[in-house]
């Protein structure tokens, strides 16, 4: 039963896996793109933001469209979305054309990006939902690692059809073959059981269960989700999410999803190749920028272990901690002038590790499983696009921050606002290890 639900919770986070890759594979095709365009800074700008801008509508309207037509046919409407989004990238005939595909791929990762944790929540069983949940960030990670290997291998390899001025294509166009591979195999899992008895559907969601549990615990899973539904058998409208009974853990959900942008992980990988240039040392920054993929992958696998065993509350408490070290010290080092060392390496590097296994991986888990199986969609890609909507803030900022204060006070600053994560989570996230999704409303009120 368990390898039943393992295989339809990798099925839905290959959403991630593309999540990923879209967002990591245009770093290796901005110098060539600027030639083939003759493209200004500022547009190249776009060109990055293109997918970000797209997100936050897709992750906004995701949960709600969820909601109304189900979680697996939202699922092949993104996995179609991808595939326009890498055939018309690949294919862009302007400028324009190009920043459009761009737009297109960011509603796909903002769709995935809440729709793949909503259905993994709600497929999984209590006592290994939160590895299930986890695979989205491993996919992700995993997706990133693939696009920095799949640029590397284009721009090096020697066949007819490639050249210093068409390599850019095949980079973006390499996403539609996992789009593809992604929307056959949603063809073969099933809707949401939660979702089907929201919907009044009690013999399909019984028989998906079945699958997942033994049979007298899939009576017993059916009858638990049953009542909870029926407290309230009224519909919820998208601005009730907000009303007395939820306002309180959809406020927490959405904090949440947007101070884990503010941990400055994206700020890392931005600025993590002129930190390799200024060091001079451990290798090329090509192979430094693919070690800390490598880095992220390993410690995402690690988190495995950890996030049901050790519990969401305590690893966010932990990443926050040592986030928050290596901040203050790579702030330091930037202002001692000290870049020419492994320290900095290897700090950059325990940063990443602490993200990777810690925030990176209870962000897609906490905010699937915390809200009520009634508001679930709604409030979930409220969070979701309250985590997008962080991250453009941040990219924004982080330019601005560097060139008016400088680097070290920027990482400082990073520093500064992590170690006060601590007090959020300390003060407002409760712990989610091994509680069922209809005991959830109980642990909230309490908070």
């Amino acid at each position: 039963m368990k390898k039943y639900v393992i295989l339809i919770s990798g099925v839905a986070a290959l959403g991630g896996l593309l999540f990923g890759f879209d967002t990591a594979v245009i770093a290796g095709t901005l110098t060539s793109l600027k030639s083939y365009f003759d493209l200004s800074d500022s547009a190249i700008g776009l060109v990055v933001a293109a997918a970000s801008i797209g997100c936050i509508p897709g992750a906004f309207f995701a949960g709600r469209l969820a909601d109304h037509y189900g979680r697996k046919p939202m699922m092949l409407m993104t996995a179609v979305l991808y595939v326009i989004a890498a055939l018309g990238s690949g294919m862009a005939w302007s400028f324009s054309s190009l920043v459009a595909f761009r737009f297109i791929g960011g509603l796909a990762i903002g769709m995935a990006s809440t729709l793949a944790p909503i259905y993994i929540s709600e497929v999984a069983p209590a006592n290994i939902r939160g590895r299930l949940g986890m695979m989205q960030q491993l996919a992700i990670v995993l997706g990133i690692l693939i696009a920095f290997i799949s640029n590397y291998y284009i721009a090096n390899a020697s066949f007819d059809f490639l050249s210093s001025q068409n390599h850019w294509r095949y980079m973006l166009a390499a996403a539609l073959i996992p789009s593809v591979i992604f929307f056959l195999l949603l063809l073969l899992i099933p809707e949401s059981p939660r979702w089907l008895i929201v919907q009044d559907k009690l013999q399909q969601a019984k028989n998906i269960f079945g699958k997942i549990f033994q049979s007298h615990h899939a009576e017993m899973e059916l009858n638990s989700v049953m009542t909870d539904i029926k407290k309230d058998t009224t519909k919820i409208k998208f601005r009730e999410i907000f009303d007395t009974r939820y306002k309180k853990i959809v406020i927490i959900g959405i904090v949440f999803a947007a101070i884990a942008q503010l941990t400055g992980i994206n700020i890392i990988f931005y600025y993590a190749p002129l930190i390799f240039e200024k060091t001079h040392v451990g290798g090329s920054v090509l192979f430094q920028t693919i070690l800390t993929g490598i880095v992220n992958l390993i410690f995402t696998i690690i988190a495995f272990a950890l996030i049901d065993r050790i519990g969401r509350r305590k690893l966010l408490l932990i990443g926050s901690a040592v986030m928050g070290l290596c901040m203050f010290l790579i702030g330091y080092l930037f202002y001692a002038n000290q870049l020419d060392n492994y320290f900095v390496l290897a700090t950059i590097f325990v940063y990443i590790a602490a993200f990777a296994s810690t925030w990176g991986v209870v962000l897609w888990v906490y905010v699937a499983e915390i809200f009520p199986n009634k508001i679930r969609g709604n409030a979930t890609s409220f969070a979701v696009f309250g985590n997008w909507t962080a991250n453009a803030i941040v990219s924004f900022t982080f330019p601005v921050m560097l060139s008016g204060l400088g680097a070290a006070w920027t990482f400082i600053i990073y520093g500064i606002i992590n170690s006060a994560m601590i007090l959020f989570v300390l003060r407002y996230v409760f712990e989610t290890k091994g509680v069922k999704l209809e005991k959830m409303e109980e642990l909230y009120a309490t908070v």
